[in-house]
């Protein structure tokens, strides 16, 4: 390592390189490259998007009945404490 005196070094350059999420684009491309796979091999595609079609619904159903039972466990607790208490 050099040693000198008087002599300041350069200052570190800064890069900064921005960037953006463009959710228009990344849809175009999806839809793009969806198209594309369908050229090529259409029973794929259909059978993939149907896929997951059906697996989204089938989560949104889960969730429904999930929200559905919690609500019947408390109302079940609420009627029990009422009993409890109040009888």
């Amino acid at each position: 390592m050099k040693v000198t005196f008087l002599k300041t070094s350069k200052a570190r350059k800064f890069n900064y390189q921005p960037r953006f999420y463009d959710a228009q684009k990344e849809a175009d491309e999806k839809r793009k490259k969806e198209i594309e796979d369908n050229i090529k091999n259409p029973e794929r595609l259909n059978l993939r998007r149907e896929m997951q079609q059906k697996w989204g619904r089938h989560d949104r159903t889960r969730k429904k009945s999930k929200s559905y039972s919690l609500a019947i466990y408390i109302i079940l607790l609420i009627a029990i404490i009422y009993f409890m208490f109040f009888k």
